[in-house]
């Protein structure tokens, strides 16, 4: 079977199909049960009678409505990025968003009434016990009390976003998914996808990867026009909202969204700027390695080894389950049922959006995996970090509920990285071949500084960007240009790249969906780093405490979470330790190279 013919997850656990009469019962029964929440505790939270008794029962009351709403919104939203031209989808999308900003508005007065409460009688709830489960929940929740806006202003919000951010995230997830190249490959003219053009820019030709990269951008620059117009209005947007609600900075929100403070991701960032170097020369290395005397921006995913290994998508699946049952049979049996079931969408076809994602809704349902997979190593990689996240969903979800068991964004990434050392450490502990054994060694440090530096740089070029954007309109030579210069900070003279790739801006679809996202990989693998260092030293006795970080959800502070494996994230060397392992691969990379 090629690139996962017939591997198409099934979306039953949700609804028999998108025309199932139940998506719009429940549809309708989440915005009933939402206006009968507000009639029923509206004002109650900041009354005289409130009790931590109270509280609880609509905290579970409120988890419950939320999850109803929930359930149709995945549906939509797992439905149209498997086919994004079709009209039945994008209909079901913008109706199911329109349900829950109604939702959102109907409850919103929850969240503001739990932020206003004074500190003393919020204090008088914990010491009683009965909200230990919710505690963090609500710490968190006060964090943006300074922030917060009236329950009208709110509720303007959230109505405006239909038709203003939201609109344009579904613009440019609607554009981009009708995006179709032709490319004459072996004398024969080929339309392709996203997820085909960019395998073809690993693809052993150099002259067929400069066309394919070539190709990929300019498409993106030829539509300029939208782009700019996208990125300029959710940058507006943005600054609009921050001023309102008198932020500090663009990236604030992230940070206390994260529960990480500020002085900490800028010293995280600070001390992978400061290992940039280690890229280039990795970027030397490959030049030396593919017979060239300079990289050019095509060939920094070009494979290193002539025998380009395929593995169809059944091979690929048994070095995942292997790689996760040899850590952990637990963790085996849960990724052997997530293919049993078909969680996974990973066959290739026109209109599904490229690129992988692991979609988690709530502690009653299980995840779903969308990828494109293309017989080739890099896809089980891909496979690999997706069911690490979904793992990560499924004991998250043991004991959390709705509001505590989605880990926050800086600690999102720690199962789904680790999955790919574990994979790794499987394929090196197999392979004895010296021409092997440099491949898996080369992409797997191609994968921590695309996961690591470049993420950094994303996140530099993403501030750079709101910062001027919230003082004018940035044209699309300014966007090229902020970029090309976070971009050849990183890469400095290792790489020439090619003119059309000042347009890779535009690709990013992060940058449009959430702000600031980005250095949760950054986090995450420089965290995973440090884990596997203690689990290549204590063996069996570091699974337990590792399962006990993902099924702690979101139920402490990170660096609280973090620091009960034994590590401090507030310290410089703790980000650099990461990099002595990056560094140690590397010489052995080039040892092997000779």
């Amino acid at each position: 079977m090629k690139k996962a013919q017939g591997i198409i997850w099934d979306l039953s656990d949700l609804y028999s199909s998108s025309d199932d009469p139940k998506i719009n019962q429940d549809i309708k029964a989440a915005i009933a049960l939402s206006k009968s929440f507000k009639k029923k505790y509206h004002s109650k939270i900041a009354g005289e009678d409130c009790t931590a008794v109270l509280l609880l029962e609509m905290l579970k009351e409120y988890e419950q409505l939320i999850e109803n709403g929930y359930r149709p919104f995945a549906m939509s939203n797992l439905l149209f990025t498997a086919d994004g031209r079709s009209d039945v989808y994008k209909a079901m999308v913008a109706k199911v968003q329109d349900a829950m900003t109604q939702i959102k508005n109907e409850t919103l007065f929850f969240a503001l009434e739990i932020q206003k409460m004074p500190d003393a009688k919020i204090e008088t709830f914990f010491s009683s016990g009965k909200l230990e489960h919710y505690r963090h929940y609500i710490e968190s929740l006060r964090l943006f009390t300074p922030y917060t806006l009236s329950e009208l202003e709110e509720q303007v919000i959230n109505q405006k976003n239909l038709s203003g951010k939201t609109a344009f995230v579904n613009l440019f997830d609607e554009f981009t998914a009708s995006f179709e190249w032709e490319m004459e490959i072996d004398g024969e003219t080929k339309t392709l996808t996203e997820s085909e053009m960019r395998e073809l820019q690993r693809h052993q030709d150099p002259e067929l990867r400069q066309r394919a990269k070539a190709s990929h951008d300019l498409k993106y620059g030829d539509n300029a026009l939208i782009f700019t117009n996208i990125f300029n209005s959710l940058v507006k947007d943005h600054a609009t909202e921050m001023r309102m609600r008198k932020y500090e900075s663009p990236i604030q929100p992230t940070h206390l969204g994260n529960g990480v403070s500020g002085e900490i991701v800028e010293t995280m960032m600070r001390v992978v700027s400061d290992h940039y170097p280690l890229t280039q020369q990795y970027n030397r290395l490959k030049a030396k390695m593919l017979g060239l005397p300079k990289l050019r921006g095509s060939d920094l995913y070009a494979p290193v080894s002539k025998s380009d290994r395929v593995v169809p998508f059944e091979e690929g699946k048994q070095l995942v389950l292997e790689s996760f049952a040899g850590f952990s049979p637990e963790f085996g049996e849960i990724i052997g049922r997530a293919f049993d079931e078909k969680w996974i969408d990973a066959e290739i076809r026109p209109g599904k959006r490229g690129g992988a994602f692991c979609y988690s809704i709530g502690p009653s349902v299980h995840p779903y995996v969308l990828m494109n997979y293309v017989d080739k190593v890099d896809s089980v990689y891909t496979m690999a970090h997706e069911f690490g996240h979904a793992l990560h969903t499924v004991l998250a979800g043991e004991k959390g509920s709705l509001l505590t068991f989605h880990a926050p964004l800086v600690l999102a990434e720690t199962a789904s990285v680790f999955a790919e050392m574990l994979l790794t450490r499987k394929l090196l502990s197999e392979e004895k071949n010296r021409e092997s054994r440099i491949q898996i060694l080369a992409s797997k440090l191609e994968d921590f500084f695309g996961t690591i530096s470049r993420q950094n740089m994303y996140i530099s070029f993403e501030l750079d960007a709101h910062l001027e954007g919230a003082k004018r309109r940035l044209s699309a030579d300014d966007l090229c240009s902020l970029w090309t210069t976070r971009r050849d900070e990183m890469y400095g003279d290792s790489v020439d790249f090619l003119p059309e790739e000042k347009w890779f801006w535009s690709v990013i679809p992060h940058f449009i969906h959430t702000r600031f996202y980005c250095y949760a990989y950054t986090f995450g693998a420089l965290l995973v780093l440090a884990l596997f260092n203690q689990y290549e030293e204590k063996k069996e006795a570091f699974v337990p405490k590792y399962r006990g970080l993902l099924a702690a959800g979101d139920s402490d502070w990170p660096k609280n979470l973090i620091g009960k494996m034994g590590l401090d994230i507030s310290e410089p060397t703790f980000w650099k330790g990461g990099f002595k392992v990056i560094r140690n691969m590397l010489e052995e990379l080039e040892e092997l190279v000779g």
